[in-house]
């Protein structure tokens, strides 16, 4: 590569960068409207070409199941947000306090006369301020769920036409396979990933609301939704689903034996099922660099926050694909696998 392409690519990749960031009140809806036509979609796909069974549905019959379904689970989620976060918010002075106490009691314990403060230790972030960030965080997201659902709606609209005009653009050459082995690939990649996320991520929800109701934790309904939403974020959704629930029982509780029991019980759960049984079942699937995974992680996070986060493995699946196509930026996607390993380019 020259020296003048390099700097061309350079300038190329400063631009998009800058696009992702200043456009990112006009794309973030956009790029949530297509996450719910997909997994809408995908979802329709499953009623009419079933894996297990032979109750298959017609298409519109499948698109309506589908919608109803996916409809159904988002009320569920944000009624279940809605009904705690006020309460949580509100409890937060109670916790910080409590908080508080237990590091007095650690920090005579080590002989320590003075004990920071939660302020000190944090940066002086209280705890009640940030649960507010969060809530607002989650009522913009709601706010601005009309224009997602309105974006999806047109999304499918264009569905129907949109194989017609790739393969007028395209033309009768070998092209058009190629661009369309590529969507298939990545769409087979995508929808392993959803799939295998929000099954093991159900199941840990499940798991951890059992263990939270079983010791008494407050709002242990709401905290399993966010085991739920943790799990899909990489690494560090992992350590947030067990520290956010262990650290309130601890603040919760006069005792240890509530902390101890949610800590080792639903924190073996959590890595296990991250660290064991996702790994052997995704298999060499999505065939990322875990750092890859990181680095996309903190990337997109600093792009697009909360929601880059969540897409961070999906956008890098996408990106490794459409690179391998390519002789040039082959050696790009051989540095995003894992083991080097990468799809041919398409003829």
């Amino acid at each position: 590569m020259t020296l003048q392409r390099a700097a061309l690519w350079a300038i190329v990749v400063a631009a998009t960068m800058y696009l992702l960031v200043a456009g990112r009140g006009l794309l973030l809806p956009f790029v949530l409207g297509i996450v719910l036509w997909y997994m809408i979609d995908a979802l329709a796909d499953a009623f009419e070409n079933p894996r297990v069974g032979h109750l298959r549905l017609p298409r519109p019959f499948a698109l309506v199941a589908a919608v109803c379904i996916m409809g159904g689970l988002l009320w569920v989620v944000g009624r279940t947000i809605g009904r705690n976060v006020t309460a949580v918010i509100a409890a937060a002075p109670n916790y910080e306090r409590r908080l508080q106490l237990l590091i007095n009691e650690g920090a005579h314990l080590v002989g320590v006369e003075q004990a920071p403060t939660i302020g000190e230790l944090f940066d002086r972030i209280s705890l009640a301020d940030t649960l507010s960030s969060i809530a607002t965080a989650a009522a913009s997201v709601v706010s601005v769920a009309g224009i997602v659902v309105i974006y999806a709606g047109f999304l499918f609209v264009e569905q129907v036409r949109f194989r017609r005009k790739l393969a007028i653009v395209l033309g009768s050459s070998g092209n058009q396979e190629r661009v369309e082995a590529v969507l298939d690939q990545i769409d087979h990649d995508i929808r392993v990933y959803i799939r295998i996320k929000t099954t093991l991520a159900a199941i840990t929800s499940a798991l951890a609301y059992s263990v939270m109701a079983s010791v008494g934790v407050d709002f242990a309904a709401f905290w399993a939704v966010m085991v739920f939403f943790f799990y899909y974020v990489p690494t560090v959704g992992s350590i947030l689903a067990i520290v956010a629930p262990a650290v309130l029982t601890l603040v919760q509780f006069d005792n240890l034996t509530p902390f101890l029991i949610v800590l080792l019980v639903f924190g073996t759960i959590q890595v296990v099922t991250a660290n064991v049984v996702e790994p052997a079942i995704m298999g060499r699937s999505l065939n990322l660099s875990p750092l890859v995974v990181i680095v996309s992680l903190v990337v997109w996070g600093t792009i697009w926050g909360v929601v880059g986060m969540f897409l961070c493995v999906p956008i890098t699946v996408v990106s490794l694909i459409v690179l391998a196509q390519f002789e040039t930026t082959r050696p790009i996607a051989v540095l995003l696998s894992s083991d080097g390993r990468i799809p041919e380019p398409r003829r």
